[in-house]
């Protein structure tokens, strides 16, 4: 146990660093980290919680360039998707959960080379987006790659964007607290655990880009890459095994 938590506390603080220089990327690599350490019924409601640390902070530190037209429509689209995945949740043994976080890592891969440009789409498209993202918030626990096209407006700068992302997905981690409780989950089982990963994260936060600094931003995105597939597949192959 003293291992997993080390691990654990360690992969919080590298991937927090990592979001700090890269904007996003840290929160699905720690979901990949805690997929191979913690039981699955622990993996997004834990990640859950530290992620909500991640961009609270970073809401807070860029509160005044948030758009407060987007987080609403977010947020409410945010907590129905979100109600309608806890009812797919509940009563399940979650055997599919590990070998679909790997798929779900690989595509993000994919996907990060082959990301589309949104630009300019209207206000009410946030509502469906944020449905999306609630309900495979609560399934699979990252969404901020996916989702991060749609913040990128030309009308949004890039203080603007960090906000206001970090600003729609705090309200999306903070849903899914009452979203597990309702399921059963026992939040204050360890709180000491929950402590010392928010600190890792505050900490990686706070120290990324001059630990990082050592590194090009390219060669530290191809280590990135590299380990976050690995993981991915270890994942499936485990299941499969």
């Amino acid at each position: 146990m003293a291992s997993s938590l080390l691990a654990l506390v360690a992969a919080a603080a590298l991937t927090a660093a990592f979001s700090a220089v890269a904007g996003m990327g840290g929160g699905i690599a720690l979901l990949g980290v805690m997929s191979l350490l913690l039981p699955a019924a622990d993996v997004v409601p834990m990640h859950g919680v530290v992620q909500l640390g991640s961009n609270f902070t970073r809401t807070v530190a860029f509160f005044r360039h948030a758009d407060w037209r987007i987080v609403p429509r977010f947020g409410l689209g945010s907590a129905l998707g979100m109600g309608l995945a806890t009812s797919l949740w509940a009563g399940g043994d979650l055997a599919w959960f590990k070998p679909a976080i790997g798929v779900f890592i690989l595509c993000f891969l994919v996907y990060r080379r082959n990301k589309p440009k949104l630009r300019g789409l209207p206000m009410w498209s946030f509502l469906p987006v944020g449905f999306v993202a609630g309900g495979l918030g609560l399934l699979v626990g990252a969404t901020g790659p996916f989702i991060a096209p749609f913040f990128l407006r030309d009308d949004l700068d890039k203080e603007a964007v960090v906000a206001t992302k970090a600003a729609c997905q705090t309200l999306g981690h903070i849903f899914k607290l009452p979203a597990f409780l309702w399921l059963g989950y026992d939040y204050l089982d360890r709180p000491w655990l929950w402590l010392a990963l928010l600190g890792a994260v505050v900490l990686g936060t706070l120290l990324g880009k001059r630990v990082l600094g050592t590194l090009s931003r390219k060669q530290f995105e191809r280590l990135f890459e590299g380990v976050l597939a690995a993981i991915a597949l270890g994942l499936i192959v485990r299941a499969l095994l």
